[in-house]
């Protein structure tokens, strides 16, 4: 059947033998489409142009539906082509990548970590010495000021921790989506 091709440009006819595929091959053309070319009303000029017309599209949805860092076998052998052990330098250009951003995932949270400890360590000093000081305006007969020092310095700790909490959760979700 591929010999039946005929196109105006002789350039352009043997693309399209290049291109050709059978059309019984079901995983090509689908068996719905199949239907349709087989159809004895439909003459061969344009039942092999349909198909023709189907195998281009074909493939420019192949050439254009991968994602991801490393592209589909058959792609990095045309790399190997090109360059010299190109399929080779891209997987290894993926895999550095992948570990660089492991590595920095790692670090991010490490640090976060440490300023959260950092923060609390700081909270209950402040807390000590809000205490402490109400402690002793306390002992030294300036109980309004001490139970006004005392009270601010346990809201003030309290409103940090459960506004810290919120705004924690709410990094979370967002990182998350």
């Amino acid at each position: 059947m591929a010999d039946e091709l005929t196109a105006q440009n002789p350039e352009e006819n043997k693309q399209d033998k290049r291109d050709y595929k059978d059309p019984s091959d079901e995983a090509i053309i689908p068996e719905d489409i199949q239907t349709i070319i087989e159809d004895p009303e439909i003459p061969q000029a344009k039942r092999d142009r349909i198909i023709k017309a189907f195998i281009r599209i074909t493939s420019i949805r192949q050439a254009s539906s991968f994602s991801g860092p490393i592209p589909p076998p058959q792609i990095l052998k045309g790399y190997n082509e090109v360059v010299k052990d190109g399929a080779e330098r891209i997987v290894i250009m993926a895999e550095k990548q992948s570990n660089h951003r492991m590595q920095l995932e790692d670090h991010a949270i490490k640090e976060e970590l440490k300023q959260s400890r950092l923060g609390q360590i700081f909270g209950f000093i402040l807390g000590l010495v809000g205490f402490g000081l109400a402690t002793t305006l306390a002992m030294f007969g300036h109980e309004a000021i001490a139970g006004i020092f005392g009270t601010t310095t346990i809201l003030g700790l309290v409103t940090v921790f459960v506004l810290g909490k919120k705004a924690q959760q709410k990094d979370l979700s967002n990182k998350s989506e």
